[in-house]
């Protein structure tokens, strides 16, 4: 390690090896997911195929932080799970990014505006370091998206259409609202450490590269507080047309 790498690392923080094969994991996780996206059966629509992807990565994401919380994945000087799941992530962002350009049925603005966010965050972090351990622990907030997939899935089916609907509004809050606003609050009271450590240490490039990331992450918690608008908005429709048929 040089004497500038540790500078970088005593700021920076435990970031992963850089022999992980990132790159190649993004790309990899790229193709599985087009591929499996291509491979289910071809009487369901784009749409739902694609909240079936979305729910399988929905999954691996959260059972990823959960297994780090939980004590595993430590390996070397690094955490390499850390950046294995944001790889694996970043593909999936990638893959679904593309699919949105080419299938309109997928498409909607604030979903687009949502992965432009998480792709410059990600593929900046992941690249350079910088934000990775909050990263990889945002990547928790994506457990609203599978009751959010099945409520979606299962639109046919009332009741199943009704809990899922129910454990999607208590899930959302819970992970996009509680948790993932801790998380970002930590990493915004170590921002001026980091920043000013990097100004010390001459390295401008991450300086301007954390400027960027506590922007993104102020944008998605402006995100997240749109869509909670939606849902209880939408809450409050649905309550009223109920009062409104018993009456």
């Amino acid at each position: 390690m040089t004497v500038d790498d540790h500078v970088r690392f005593e700021y920076l923080g435990n970031t992963p090896s850089s022999d992980v094969p990132r790159f190649f994991l993004i790309f990899l996780s790229l193709v599985i997911h087009a591929i499996f996206f291509a491979v289910l059966p071809n009487t369901l629509t784009a749409l739902k195929k694609s909240y079936i992807v979305s729910t399988l990565h929905a999954v691996i994401c959260v059972i990823s932080v959960i297994n780090r919380i939980d004590g595993g994945g430590v390996y070397g000087t690094g955490d390499e799970i850390m950046a294995y799941s944001i790889a694996y992530s970043l593909g999936y962002f990638i893959y679904d990014f593309l699919l949105m350009l080419y299938e309109e049925s997928v498409r909607t603005p604030s979903a687009l505006v949502h992965h432009v966010i998480v792709l410059i965050g990600l593929t900046s972090g992941i690249t350079n370091g910088i934000c990775h351990t909050c990263h990889f622990y945002l990547l928790a907030e994506e457990l609203s998206t599978i009751p959010l997939n099945l409520k979606a899935i299962y639109h046919d089916r009332a009741r199943l259409h009704d809990f899922f609907g129910y454990l999607f509004i208590f899930t959302f809050f819970l992970s996009r609202i509680i948790y993932g606003s801790i998380v970002c609050g930590y990493a915004f009271r170590g921002a001026p450490t980091f920043l000013r450590a990097a100004m010390n240490a001459g390295d401008y490039s991450s300086f301007v590269i954390g400027i960027l990331q506590a922007g993104l992450c102020i944008l998605t918690r402006v995100l997240n507080v749109y869509w909670s608008m939606l849902i209880l908005r939408k809450v409050c429709s649905s309550s009223k047309s109920k009062k409104m048929k018993t009456s």
